[in-house]
């Protein structure tokens, strides 16, 4: 089964931030390098779920 990858713009909403700080979560090593497809930048669903887990996690 091949995981779903995601834009930076479908990441964003997912989380409720904007793409620039999607990157900068990127930049601080907060989230994943993303992959490239063609040109456009990608993440996989189970990165955004790491992120996320980690969030949940850390609110203790």
């Amino acid at each position: 089964m091949t995981e779903q990858l995601h834009s930076m713009k479908s990441v964003a909403n997912r989380i409720s931030l904007s793409v620039r700080e999607v990157y900068r979560l990127i930049a601080k090593g907060e989230l994943p390098k993303p992959v490239k497809v063609g040109r456009a930048s990608r993440l996989f669903e189970s990165d955004i779920q790491t992120y996320l887990e980690r969030l949940k996690a850390n609110r203790n």
